[in-house]
């Protein structure tokens, strides 16, 4: 390279702007993180999950199952408030063993002798049945409304 050649190249160099490596915008607020919050919400989850992969190992097509729920001792009807998906409005969600299922358009079945041959729906989750505010099987819920839910016990 001739001499006038490497001192354009060294006057271009210096005279141009540099451009920056990364810019980021702006993601919003931010606040401070506590280090042990954080470490108490991962360990919540870590215990969640491996509780989850404890059970899950539990089931097999032959095994039993039970959500626990006792027997309804007296036929009651009662209505609660919870927000409910806008799909269920008008149908009944029935809670029942598996060999004792009333009619409904969504069948929950709460217990039964092998997982394979449950005729029904969904399994009774611990999440469903307290959202539900379900208390005792066979329980049929009917969805009245977004924010209605009027409960059947021992029908």
């Amino acid at each position: 390279m001739n001499l006038k050649a490497s001192a354009l190249v060294v006057v271009c160099a210096l005279l141009a702007e540099p451009e920056p490596v990364c810019v980021h915008p702006s993601a919003g607020s931010s606040c401070r993180v506590s280090l042990p919050a954080v470490r108490r919400a991962y360990e919540s989850v870590q215990d969640r999950l491996a509780s989850a992969a404890f059970r899950a190992g539990r089931l097999s097509a032959d095994a039993p199952f039970d959500s626990g729920l006792p027997a309804c001792g007296a036929r009651r009807l009662r209505v609660e408030r919870t927000e409910l998906p806008v799909e269920l409005v008008g149908k009944t969600i029935a809670f029942a063993r598996d060999d004792r299922m009333p009619k409904a358009d969504v069948r929950v079945a709460t217990s039964c002798r092998r997982l394979s041959e449950v005729d029904a729906d969904a399994l009774a989750d611990g999440a469903l049945v307290e959202r539900l505010r379900i208390r005792c099987v066979p329980t049929v819920a009917r969805v009245l409304s977004e924010v209605d839910l009027e409960l059947v016990e021992g029908p």
